[in-house]
């Protein structure tokens, strides 16, 4: 009878909305349903028919779970014989591995990946070389064995769990201990010491990153494994001895495996038995009998790997609100689907037994495709299997549910079976059913811990640093390391009270600049303006004296300049911190600014000759920024990594190569007019700090000048100098009558006590150019002192006593701003030093005058509107190179005309003594100090 083309019709339809509503259905059964809801018992979804269909329809199941956890199990190759018989379970071990594998490699972006904790520790039993024998052997391999685990992974897979741990288990202890750690450090912050919440944040931080490491152990403390003490298998609930911890377990563990893997006594071929006496036991009764046990303990283990599986999927789906902080298992909105292809059923029916057996809810759903001769897969407890075409899978998912409340633990039946008929999957293809998702809830979202954790800490920083640095400036950073403000920006900062007087003087300076409209320049002044909280008391002399005379240099330009042809100098001031040791983040700060400031034409300052200010002007050199310095004197301080000069650098100090050869000089030769006697033996004291470059130099460099009745002694701090002064001293055929002070002014104080009190008490002292800011604060006590002192000096306003020119106008400017500061005459502590004022005034005056030739060659004028004109910093590099000798308060200044065409020609070097009164007196000068044709050269001055 010939099929009517509105059957053929009806009938392509009806496959066409079956396929549909079978997809549909898949999705349904899929979706987690809400906590309010329940989580409901999840039946094995069996797919039979021809092969090509039943392929086609896990293909696209497969595509639908994309990006979910998914694991697609294909039918395996049978195990070889002899690994048959060494591990009976070795195929589901592999299956499980495979299963757990794929599962946990998929997830939702942005959420924890599953973990499978339990199986892993099931299966690291397993494989456990015990030792075997006796049962107290075995268990005390067995307690060894843990304990090496509970302190590192055993193998690779637990490794790579560990840093999957890791990722699950920061959600939770992190936001807890950043909460407490914000409570708690504010408060101490607040009522104690700033340091003792800042110690707070970063024990609490550390603490919390500890806590989540040590969760994320394979071994992660005893109360995580009682479960296996709980669970059924190897544990008979009727055992008069079960275990109590989880050393006993895994003894009951290695004992089924052993047993497992023992041979058959009966099966060997032994010879036949005589007749059994009464009451004894047959050979055949023994063999069954450990046939019998053998099978129970392949079957405990089965179950057992089956029942950590399962559980682990609980654990990773576990919604309970006493563990809220677990997010990610209220993030997981789909199940888990396992997908048995080729019906092997082995694994499925082993879920099923540990479901029946345990009768505990799981969340894996089940698919299994095949054929129906080979999927088949009895249903528990003799119930029925509810079967039928595809377009029937609604009303059977309906029935299913309609019954659960029959068998709420299970579902009143465990199967659907949707049956497959050839050409149902050619509609795949065509069938577009959108993937049906359930929207995971907005307080599961993963950026919440993130955000949670982010905002406590940065709470609680907020609160510790606006305590800490409540006196910094908006653009001035607080450095926690030693309490410094610290860092380059627009804002006037006091730093200190002996600073802030000429800071103010620079800060009103600068206002009236901007406000004049005239053109200006703005110079960096680069140096040290701050003493740790906790350390040493530097009274920064050597910055107060250079902040001086950068000021009268800006006082003169503003008072040169009222017709707009002149620039003035705006001077911005970037700290440093003690001893440079923020240099470098500090110069990176310089350069940002630098990159959007064009008023920026170069930097003064930077004036120790320590690592990190080389480092800042390797950073500054970056971008040719011109730079000054002013009393740095390390001969290499302008070298780069790769041994080159950095163009940009013109120091204006002479270097410790002249230093040291014109000390030696005078040393040996004496200046008999002063009262200095010749020295024939010489101890040399060398600074030897590892960031300072200072101290080593010049000490190499003044005992080889000195020659062969030299001797060097290195020293890093106060409580060494004092030491090694003493032992150099007791010992009578290395007394010397010359002490020569290579360091720096903070151990020279310590450095003369140690001399007094020793058997050195009548030698003579010279020291280096840095103790001049010592000498500035402490004369008087320097003149009371047994032993004469004298040190070279880089400038002083008593050395125009030696030439018949007047002194320059300087010092008479200087006196002039120290009356506007009101600084106190009869306390020399709070007076600037005219030595270090004179180096930073030139230094201004050498790169203003480059910056004027600079602006006046691109044809600069006064501004218009207020908005001065920028000056070319290429321009002041150039002019710098090219300028011509500059007539300074310190002397004549060449920059970069000495014969290695890096340092200054002919600069000044003054040797200065300390009379009874505390007096300074010039006895010794070298270079030249203004327009004298005839001046006594340096000793390695080039004639």
């Amino acid at each position: 009878m010939p099929v009517r083309a509105d059957d053929s019709q009806d009938t392509y339809q009806r496959s066409y909305d079956g396929v549909r509503e079978f997809l549909r259905v898949f999705d349904q059964i899929r979706i987690r349903p809400t906590r309010r809801s329940g989580d409901l018992p999840v039946p094995v979804l069996s797919v039979t028919g021809p092969s090509s269909e039943t392929v086609a329809v896990a293909n696209a199941l497969e595509d639908r779970c994309a990006g979910t956890p998914f694991a697609d199990l294909a039918p395996s190759e049978e195990p070889t014989s002899a690994t048959s018989q060494a591990t009976p379970y070795s195929g589901l071990v592999a299956r499980l591995r495979e299963v757990s594998r794929e599962l946990a490699s998929a997830a939702p972006r942005g959420e924890a990946h599953l973990r499978f904790p339990l199986l892993a520790q099931v299966l690291w039993l397993l494989e456990l070389d015990a030792a075997d024998g006796d049962d107290v052997r075995l268990h005390d391999s067995v307690k060894r064995a843990v304990r090496r685990r509970r302190i590192r992974p055993g193998n690779e897979p637990d490794a790579r769990n560990f840093w999957a741990n890791v990722r699950a288990y920061a959600e939770g202890p992190l936001p807890a201990w950043a909460a407490a750690t914000a409570l708690i450090s504010a408060t101490l912050a607040e009522k104690l010491a700033t340091w003792l919440g800042i110690a707070t944040i970063a024990i609490g931080l550390v603490v919390g990153a500890a806590h989540v490491l040590l969760l994320s152990r394979s071994w992660a403390g005893r109360r995580r494994y009682k479960w296996f003490c709980r669970q059924p298998y190897l544990v008979p609930a009727k055992s008069r001895n079960p275990p109590k911890n989880f050393n006993e377990f895994a003894v009951r563990v290695i004992k089924a495996r052993n047993l497992a893997l023992s041979p058959h006594a009966a099966e060997a071929g032994a010879a036949k038995p005589s007749a059994p006496e009464a009451g004894q036991v047959t050979a055949g009764e023994e063999v069954d009998k450990r046939r019998e046990q053998r099978r129970q303990a392949i079957e405990g283990i089965e179950h057992l790997l089956v029942n950590a599986f399962l559980h682990d999927l609980r654990q990773g789906y576990e919604r309970s609100l006493w563990k809220f902080w677990r997010r990610v298992a209220w993030a997981r909105t789909s199940l888990p689907v396992l997908l048995v292809r080729g019906g092997d059923t082995r694994l499925v029916t082993l879920i099923e037994e540990v479901r029946a057996g345990t009768g505990l809810l799981d969340p894996l759903m089940v698919v299994v495709t095949g054929s129906a001769a080979r999927t088949e897969l009895p249903p528990a407890g003799g119930t029925e299997t509810l079967e039928g075409r595809p377009g029937f899978a609604e009303e059977l998912w309906e029935q299913w549910q309609a019954e659960l409340a029959r068998d709420r633990v299970l579902g009143s039946r465990r199967l659907i079976r949707i049956v497959l008929k050839d050409g149902d999957t050619r509609l795949l293809g065509r069938s577009h059913v959108p993937v049906r998702t359930r929207r995971r809830p907005v307080l599961a979202h993963p950026l919440l811990p993130v955000l949670t954790v982010t905002a406590l800490v940065a709470i609680s920083l907020m609160r510790v640093g606006t305590t800490a640095a409540s006196n910094c400036a908006p653009s001035i950073w607080w450095e926690r390391g030693t309490g410094e403000c610290v860092g380059f920006g627009y804002d006037y900062f006091g730093y200190t009270p002996r600073l802030e007087p000429v800071l103010t003087e620079i800060d009103k300076a600068n206002k009236a600049i901007l406000d004049s409209g005239r053109p200006y320049a703005t110079v960096v002044y680069f140096g040290k303006l701050t003493n740790p909280r906790n350390g040493g008391d530097d009274p920064l002399t050597d910055i107060h004296g250079e902040l001086a005379g950068i000021a009268v240099q800006q006082r003169l330009l503003t008072r040169n300049s009222s017709d707009g042809s002149k620039l003035r100098m705006r001077v911005l001031v970037a700290n440093a911190g003690s001893d440079f040791r923020y240099a470098e983040r500090v110069a990176e700060e310089v350069l940002r600014r630098v990159n959007e400031d064009p008023t920026i034409v170069g930097v003064v300052g930077l004036g120790e000759s320590r690592q990190e200010v080389q480092n800042a002007l390797r950073i500054l050199g970056r971008k040719a920024l011109p730079m000054v310095t002013t009393t740095s004197t390390f001969d290499d301080l302008g070298t780069r990594e790769d041994g080159g000069d950095i163009p940009s650098y013109f120091p204006l100090a002479p270097p410790n190569s002249e230093l040291a050869a014109t000390a030696a000089r005078w040393a040996r030769s004496g200046l008999p007019s002063a009262g200095l006697a010749p020295s024939k033996k010489a101890t040399v004291f060398a600074d030897t700090s590892i960031r300072d470059l200072f101290g080593r130099d010049l000490g190499k460099r003044f005992e080889a000048a000195f020659g062969k009745d030299a001797r060097r002694v290195e020293f890093e701090d106060a409580g060494e100098l004092e030491q090694l002064v003493k032992s150099e001293c007791s010992v009578e055929s290395r007394r010397p009558d010359l002490a020569y002070y290579a360091g720096r002014s903070g151990q020279f104080g310590a450095f003369l006590t140690a001399l007094s009190t020793s058997e050195c008490d009548h030698v003579t002292v010279m020291a280096s150019d840095d103790v001049t800011q010592y000498v500035n604060d402490n004369a008087p006590r320097i003149g009371r002192d047994i032993q004469r002192v004298v040190y070279v000096a880089l400038a002083s306003s008593s050395v125009w006593e030696f030439t018949a020119k007047h002194s320059p106008s300087f010092y008479g400017e200087l006196r002039d701003l120290v009356k506007v500061l009101e600084l106190p005459k009869e306390d020399p502590h709070n007076l600037p030093s005219d030595a270090y004022a004179v180096q930073a005034y030139d230094a201004t005056e050498a790169l203003m005058q480059a910056a004027q030739k600079a602006y006046s060659d691109q044809g600069g004028s006064a501004s218009v509107a207020g908005e001065p004109g920028a000056v070319d910093r290429g321009g002041v590099l150039l002019a710098l190179e090219r300028l011509g000798p500059i007539y300074g308060a310190s002397g004549v200044i060449r920059l970069r005309d000495a014969p290695d065409h890096r340092h200054a020609l002919d600069r000044p070097i003054v040797l200065i003594s300390i009379d009874a009164n505390g007096q300074q007196t010039t006895i010794g000068r070298c270079g030249q100090l203004d327009r004298e044709k005839e001046f006594p050269r340096c000793a390695s001055s080039t004639p």
